[in-house]
């Protein structure tokens, strides 16, 4: 660890050298801008200015087609990365293909332009304009949306509204990259202007983010299921399901809200309903009977995702829980 003394220059100004080796390695020359970031123990963080030279990267992709490029892509994505050249000696329709799919999934990118053997894609967002919290709060509502139709078609056995459950998750998806890729931002300049999040709080809200687009994914798995079974719920089942569906979908708000409120106290509560609702889930299950087996597989395999969404709800309750001892504020009441 290096130390500098502090030394006045005028009659009320305060200086302090930069390390040599740390100005060199980043380029710091006379006239240039550092960003200053005041932790909440006091520490000061010191960020070069972060221009697109340092955020433009060079995708060789060979003869990768299918997942292995869409992958690569998203994490170049997620790295924060504002200008890619995806570029191959020889590129195939199939690979320009995954580009362009990929590309329309994702939030900020753009193709600007193409030839014969590379495709250039520059993100439009505005680094200053990404917010984290309404972001989460987006996947937040649109998972809701998603378990509450995921259910509804389930009792109605609604093969369209089923058809539409699954064609949102790739909304949540979007947003999901859109929330890592704010997270890798923070780490890599030390803070996002005009963005009030500190580094722990937006490794907790990825972490949330994490747990809901796995929520999503189960109201799809249910939503699928319905289209493979097409069967009708026996009346009694479809009433208590019916009574699952709205405790379900506080426990999603509620959890996000102590999240984002610090609220201890309603976490807790969110963590002791999900036992509770869990235990009901698995009294409906073993208390059913079927005379058809298809009814009984869209049954058990409702109720296991179910299971799981409480599972993710009851991770996002512990975040708050930990993250109001880290960050203390004022518990809302």
């Amino acid at each position: 660890m290096e130390t500098r003394k502090v030394q006045r220059t005028g009659k009320s100004t305060f200086i302090v050298s930069l390390p040599k080796l740390w100005a060199v390695k980043n380029d710091i020359q006379p006239g240039s801008l550092i960003y200053i970031t005041q932790s909440d123990n006091g520490a000061l963080v010191l960020s070069p200015d972060r221009s697109e030279r340092d955020l433009t990267t060079r995708l060789e992709i060979g003869e990768k087609v299918g997942d292995p490029l869409v992958r690569d892509i998203i994490g170049c994505y997620v790295s924060g990365y504002r200008t890619m050249e995806v570029a191959s000696a020889t590129m195939t329709a199939d690979q320009k293909r995954d580009i362009h799919q990929i590309v329309q999934k994702l939030i900020g990118p753009e193709i600007l332009e193409e030839t014969v053997n590379k495709v250039l894609i520059q993100d439009l967002i505005d680094p200053e304009e990404l917010q984290s919290e309404r972001a989460l709060r987006r996947i937040k509502t649109v998972v809701r949306s998603m378990i509450q139709d995921a259910l509804s078609a389930l009792v109605a056995n609604d093969r369209e509204m089923a058809a539409d459950v699954i064609q949102r998750d790739d909304d949540v998806d979007r947003l999901y990259l859109l929330v890592s890729r704010q997270f890798t931002e923070i780490l890599r300049s030390g803070s996002v202007k005009q963005e009030s999040l500190d580094p722990i709080t937006a490794f907790n809200y990825t972490r949330a983010a994490t747990n809901l687009e796995r929520m999503a994914d189960h109201a799809a798995r249910i939503a699928a299921m319905i289209l493979k079974c097409d069967c009708i719920l026996p009346t009694k089942i479809v009433e208590k399901m019916s009574k699952i569906s709205p405790q379900l979908l506080d426990l999603v708000e509620d959890s996000i809200s102590s999240l984002l409120t610090l609220n201890s106290g309603k976490a807790n509560e969110v963590i002791e309903l999900s036992r509770q609702l869990r235990k009901q889930i698995n009294q409906m299950v073993s208390n059913s009977s079927f005379s058809d087996e298809h009814e009984g597989a869209l049954l058990r395999m409702a109720a296991t995702s179910i299971e799981r969404m409480l599972d993710y709800i009851k991770n996002i309750g512990e975040l708050a829980i930990n993250l109001s001892q880290t960050v203390p504020r004022t518990e809302a009441k």
